[in-house]
């Protein structure tokens, strides 16, 4: 006969789930999804940083995003550009009429300077697009119009060539428009152009234009808004250059440091001293003087991206 001592007896049968296999089961179960959790919060919190910071990928998902939404309005949605549709739905000749009212007055004091763009003024430059530009005088008849011949300019051999970054699919006939004139005593025409929402800059840069619409020069710089005639044939062209930031600007007070204008590519305003031959001959950063001034702080409250938005001297 064999006693066995209680030590020795078998524990008996558990009741009820087994909590520790069951925790075991559930966490195996749900591995892939907290991985796949655990990679979304990374991502997310990167894109956070990477967003905040403008460090790389930003630049590549921006541009990217421009693209193709540019793309997309181009040759997806047929919607033309908001400029374009004013310009499309107005009939020919309707562009002109009552665009003056006399009060106490009979005729205009002086000549007005009206700009064009492509399909404007159509009746006045048959052998174009548009008019580039129409003078009004007297009673407001139209005494003289410049065409419009975007390709030739566009396909002239320019003075200076700066870079752009431009969509597939931009056309200087298309996308650019005038922004600015003046006139030579001569007759010519000094013209500022400007890009329209496809191109890096929007500036379009500046030319010189004779009285039958034919380019004489081309600068493909960053000129942009209203140029101004100066002595004899020398202009004054709002200009500018694309910086590297972020930018730290001095404070110029009794107070020591700087604060910084947060933008990746700001656009730094110059203004450009030009002959009537289109050569540059003077420089000068407005930028840089008024941060030097002691107006340099109303800087602390501009936009980084374009602090001084120059527009005319």
């Amino acid at each position: 006969m064999v006693i066995r001592s209680s030590d020795d007896a078998p524990p008996p049968p558990r009741s009820g789930l087994n909590f520790r296999r069951l925790l075991a089961t559930l966490l195996d179960r749900a591995a892939p999804f907290l991985f796949v959790a655990a990679l979304m919060s990374a991502a997310f919190a990167g894109g956070m940083y990477v967003h905040k910071e403008k460090v790389f990928p930003y630049s590549l998902f921006r541009d990217a995003w421009k693209t193709g939404l540019s793309l997309y309005r181009m040759h997806v949605s047929g919607q033309p550009d908001p400029h374009e549709r004013r310009s499309v739905d107005v009939p020919p000749g309707r562009m002109e009429a009552h665009r003056f009212e006399f009060i106490g007055a009979d005729a205009l004091a002086g000549p007005i300077l009206v700009p064009g763009r492509a399909r404007a003024f159509s009746e006045y430059c048959p052998g174009a697009i548009g008019c580039l530009a129409v003078e009004y005088a007297g009673r407001g008849e139209v005494v003289h119009a410049w065409p419009y011949r975007p390709d030739e300019i566009a396909n002239a051999p320019a003075i200076a060539d700066f870079p752009y970054e431009m969509v597939p699919g931009f056309r200087f006939s298309r996308h650019a428009h005038p922004e600015g004139i003046s006139r030579y005593a001569n007759g010519d025409l000094l013209v500022v152009f400007k890009y329209l929402h496809y191109a890096f800059p929007s500036a379009g840069g500046v030319a010189r234009i004779d009285r039958d619409g034919r380019v004489l020069w081309y600068r493909r710089d960053y000129s942009h808004h209203v140029p101004h005639l100066a002595d004899g044939d020398v202009a004054l062209v709002p200009s500018m250059r694309i910086g590297e930031g972020p930018i730290q600007v001095p404070r110029q007070t009794r107070r020591a440091g700087a604060w910084t204008l947060d933008c990746r590519r700001p656009y730094l305003d110059f203004v450009h001293v030009i002959d009537g031959e289109g050569r540059l001959l003077e420089e000068i950063s407005v930028f840089d003087a008024l941060a030097e001034s002691r107006y340099g702080p109303l800087l602390r409250n501009a936009n980084p991206c374009d602090p001084t938005h120059l527009n005319f001297v």
